[in-house]
């Protein structure tokens, strides 16, 4: 075990909730107080649509993950393939040939989502093209505005939580509704994240305002 965790794969997510964790990641490895070389980073998801607008899932670590000392490019998917369901399916297989996730750093939809698994996600749902809730599209839309894709690619419930270790993080009271609902509330496809009551190593890291429901 200790041999696997000297390069350990880590999926990364997206958007404004992890954006504090990887400039901390930043200063850090700036001042050598911490060691990203090791690690082998994957997205968990893209959206389906231009591979550099500057609102994607790649522009946004080429803004936020690529500034880190020492930190290696971004496994991620190509969300211009012309044939998407192969592309999601050979995404997994590449992070199935390095082991699988040994972390899972996830934040949380307001639609319940990990990563793009909307409601209606199976607990063993494979990475995969998904169609996105309209509470994803309205949280894109800041952004992308009138460009909000339909869909995107997203690494399945499987493959997330079959990662030993998931950290969630969370912020803001916008969030403390969902987030009340996935630790607390019942196990079901309605809200995906609440299948993280099932996984034995889960740590949740909420601001005051997140924690609040």
């Amino acid at each position: 075990m200790a041999a696997r965790y000297a390069r350990p794969v880590v999926g990364l997510p997206t958007g404004k909730t992890p954006v504090g964790l990887y400039d901390e990641l930043a200063r850090l490895a700036s001042r050598g107080q911490a060691d990203v070389r090791t690690w082998r980073p994957f997205a968990i998801d893209e959206y389906v649509g231009m591979r550099n607008h500057p609102c994607s899932n790649r522009s946004f670590f080429s803004r936020h993950w690529n500034p880190i000392p020492g930190a290696a490019t971004v496994e991620q998917f190509d969300p211009e393939a012309a044939d998407l369901e192969a592309e999601a399916g050979a995404f997994a297989g590449r992070l199935a040939q390095a082991g699988g996730l040994d972390i899972a750093l996830l934040g949380i939809g307001l639609s319940g989502h990990l990563a793009f698994n909307e409601p209606g996600s199976a607990r063993d749902s494979p990475a995969r093209v998904v169609t996105l809730h309209s509470k994803s599209r309205a949280s894109a839309a800041a952004c992308w505005g009138d460009d909000t894709p339909t869909r995107a690619l997203t690494l399945g419930l499987a493959e997330l939580l079959a990662a030993p270790s998931v950290l969630l993080l969370a912020n803001g009271a916008e969030k403390s509704r969902v987030v009340a609902r996935a630790l607390r509330g019942p196990i079901s496809e309605d809200c995906p994240a609440a299948f993280l009551q099932q996984h034995p190593n889960v740590t949740v890291i909420l601001d005051e305002a997140a924690a609040t429901a």
